[in-house]
């Protein structure tokens, strides 16, 4: 993809506080992940707002960050690449720059309808797979994170959401994160009558975020790509109609901080910052400011600061009169600026656009995930003890080491570190519908310290899945 389009290696000694001046890791920390950094400052995951008006290059720079995000860095010694996610719109089809190497994920409960539009309004029916790298298919949310765990890093997904609603209310029955469960009603079962509203098709994307964070640790490095945020998390949104989306941002701040040390970084794309709620607003740790008529944020003009930020490094603006394809990257201590290449349209696509429309399903799906839960977790009690109450059950590791990991779903709260001299905990695995938890030593060879049973998929008793915690 660097080579179609001219794009040279990342090197994080490229970007600078002013040109010519001293260096600044600000974006070089945005870009590169690491579990324990060596090259930047931010272990995990790590999340970005990206302001531009509407001819600023925000199409454009989405597809490049998401080139840089999959790129696997040399520089460090593990790897890198993410596994991007880029929101599929039913109204909306930049990915088209990337499509010769996108998989396009539609859901299973829906039927599928994709046409050709173009600027002088003639439709024609698309082949999806025709234009596509690849199409594939999920039945729900957790079946579509099992599946993009079963990709390799460093590929491009764009996802369309599922009209169904398949799992998404009994995810939120499952998390202790709200009270009760969050409305995710089909168009063709509501009945306003009753109180029952059709949900948004963008609210799927509350679920997904749930079920990546809680249920996919297993993923890997993950990197959520998302435009037109303002008509996602509102400002103006409410609990009326029946659709909470006020608690459903609610509970997407919560999962904030843990989805960066699930591995799971999120980049948001918009117009106008004030259309974003404030409660998400807040929890933004990096801005991009792109070319536009407004100035970057100042230090000494406190009203220009974002919400959430308590301090601003530029003491003047900066972007007034930049260039596209040039941006300013900040966080509350240090700034740089930072370029990108253009990412041009294949010429048969410069004037016309995808539209997939997503509708009521041939075959009526139900909108529950059958769930199960094995017997308790086996684990070995001289590395973990476990604890439990009404709300929540964990697997702590016995001192000296640290962390927990969920003993119902097998998400890691707190990184893991081994109480044991010459023992490393590796990462926790989906297998066979188990979260099966190993150690490694320095000869190479592992043990399994925990198997915890998983409650959203099918599996097997421990026997079966071939062998005992240690």
């Amino acid at each position: 993809m660097r080579q179609k389009f001219g794009i040279p290696p990342f090197d994080p000694d490229d970007y600078v506080l002013e040109p010519g001046q001293v260096k600044s890791g600000v974006y070089p920390d945005l870009i590169v992940h690491e579990r324990d950094p060596t090259v930047t400052t931010t272990p995990r995951g790590t999340d970005a707002f990206i302001k531009g008006d509407r001819g600023s290059g925000k199409s454009t720079k989405a597809a490049s960050l998401a080139i840089r995000l999959m790129e696997d860095f040399p520089f460090v010694e593990e790897m890198t690449a993410n596994k991007v996610i880029w929101r599929g719109s039913p109204a909306r089809s930049e990915w088209l720059r990337l499509k010769d190497w996108a998989t396009v994920w539609l859901p299973a409960n829906a039927t599928i309808e994709a046409t050709w539009e173009d600027e002088d309004e003639s439709r024609y029916e698309a082949d999806i797979e025709d234009v596509a790298r690849d199409v594939r298919y999920y039945d729900d949310v957790l079946d579509l994170i099992d599946q993009l765990a079963d990709q390799k890093p460093g590929t491009f997904n764009v996802v369309y959401p599922d009209p169904s609603f398949s799992g998404c209310r009994e995810l939120t029955e499952e998390t202790q994160r709200v009270g009760e469960p969050l409305p995710f009603v089909p168009a063709w079962e509501a009945d306003p009558s009753e109180g029952r509203h059709a949900t948004p098709l963008t609210d799927w994307w509350f679920a997904f975020i749930l079920a990546r964070t809680e249920h996919g640790t297993h993923v890997g490095w993950t990197a959520l790509i998302f435009d037109e945020v303002g008509d996602f998390v509102p400002q103006s949104a409410r609990n009326s109609s029946g659709r909470r989306l006020w608690d459903k941002i609610d509970l997407l701040r919560s999962l904030w901080a843990e989805s960066r040390r699930a591995r799971f970084s999120q980049f948001y794309f918009g117009h106008y910052e004030e259309n974003v709620h404030e409660k998400i607003r807040r929890e933004f740790k990096w801005r991009i400011q792109m070319p536009d008529e407004s100035p970057n944020p100042i230090k000494k003009v406190r009203g220009t600061w974002p919400v959430g930020f308590d301090n601003i490094p530029m003491t003047t603006d900066l972007t007034s009169g930049l260039k596209i394809g040039t941006g300013l990257c900040y966080n509350k201590a240090k700034f740089s600026y930072f370029g990108w290449k253009d990412i041009p349209e294949a010429l048969e696509d410069r004037f016309r656009w995808l539209r997939i429309r997503l509708g009521t399903p041939d075959d009526l799906p139900s909108t529950k995930i059958v769930t199960e839960q094995k017997s308790d977790p086996e684990f070995d009690d001289s590395v973990f003890a476990e604890w439990q109450n009404q709300i929540d059950h964990r697997l702590y590791v016995r001192d000296p080491g640290s962390g927990w990991i969920s003993a119902k779903t097998g998400a890691v709260g707190d990184d893991l570190v081994s109480p044991i001299d010459d023992l490393e905990f590796e990462e926790p695995a989906l297998e066979d519908g188990e979260v099966v938890v190993r150690m490694v030593g320095s000869s190479g060879d592992s043990v399994v310290v925990a198997r915890i049973p998983s409650t959203s998929h099918p599996f097997k008793s421990a026997s079966d899945a071939g062998g005992e915690a240690a």
